[in-house]
Order: C-alpha cells, then structure tokens, then sequence
C-alpha cells in the first residue's frame, strides 16, 4: 500500500531532518563514515581470502554449491579475522585486525546507547563527534593498512599491479555508467 508523502509519519531516519541542528547531523555523518570504513576493511579481507584461496593457501568450510565470495560475505568481521588467522597471519597483524574489531563492534552494537544523554545536547554532541572520530581512525588505519597488503597479495598472486587494478577500476566504471 502507498500512502502519498504528506499522509507519511515523521521519522528520525530521514536523510536530512531540517530541525535537526548541526550537530546531531554531524554525528550521523560521522558515524556513517566510520561504519563506511569497517565496510572497506571487510572488503579487503575478503578479497585477500579469495586470493589465499586461489593460490591454494586456505580452503573453506562451505557447501560445494555455494561460491566463496558469497560465503565470505556472510561472515562478520570476527569470523573474517579467524580465516585469516587459518592462512597463517602474522601476530602483529592479528592484533591490529583485533583492534579494528574491538572499535567495529563498539560502534555498531554500543555506541548510540551508550551516549543518549550526550546527543541531547551540543557539548555531548561534540564528545561523541570526538570519540566517533577515534572509532574512525582506529578501524582506518588497519582498513589502509590491509587494503595495501591486498594489493600485495593481488601482484603476488595473480600479477595484477596497483596500477593495472586502478585501470581495470577505471574501465568497469567507464563501462557502467556511459550514458545510453
């Protein structure tokens, strides 16, 4: 059933509430970012585990009808962390990725209920602009860090360079969205 725009309720889940302040967009923004982050460090990951699994480094626990991307895709990000544990990762990289964890899994299971007293008001507000920036940077800088050595593993692998993949990139992109 359709209901015309006027007859809709109103809810916080707009993409721009006018009453909203500044403030309480920028927490949204900002919190969106950091989810947006520990997205690109899962991608990587996965991408990283298809590779070792090419190269015949990791074999899956999966049913023989479903592809690994796709069970790859279902994991969490803990569950990523211990396949790669499984093809041999290293212990500084485990406790980077464990780090990432720790601040992914505040984020999206804590952060908003821990702080309702805090996005009542500009100064919370600003605290929670604070510590989700710290989030941010906490996961982005293992997300940079493993999105290099994806990159490492893709020449290794299949001999692919940075530069090639960047013009691989380029030409789907050009390919998708070229005007009919």
């Amino acid at each position: 059933m359709r209901f015309p725009a006027r007859a809709m309720l109103k809810t916080p889940f707009g993409t721009w509430q006018p009453e909203w302040s500044e403030t309480e967009h920028e927490v949204f923004r900002d919190f969106g970012f950091a989810a947006f982050t520990a997205q690109m460090l899962e991608s990587a990951l996965i991408t990283m585990l298809l590779a070792a699994e090419h190269a015949g480094k990791v074999a899956f626990n999966k049913k023989k009808d479903i592809e690994s991307e796709l069970f790859l895709s279902q994991k969490t990000l803990g569950a990523l962390i211990c396949e790669l544990k499984k093809s041999g990762l290293d212990e500084d990289n485990a406790v980077m990725l464990k780090d990432a964890l720790e601040a992914r899994n505040f984020l999206m299971h804590h952060f908003f209920t821990w702080h309702p007293e805090d996005f009542a008001t500009p100064e919370g507000r600003g605290r929670m602009l604070v510590e989700l920036q710290q989030l941010r940077f906490r996961i982005g800088r293992v997300q940079k860090a493993f999105s290099q050595i994806r990159e490492q593993y893709i020449e290794r692998i299949f001999g692919v360079t940075r530069e090639q993949l960047r013009e691989l990139h380029n030409q789907f992109l050009r390919d998708q969205y070229r005007p009919e």
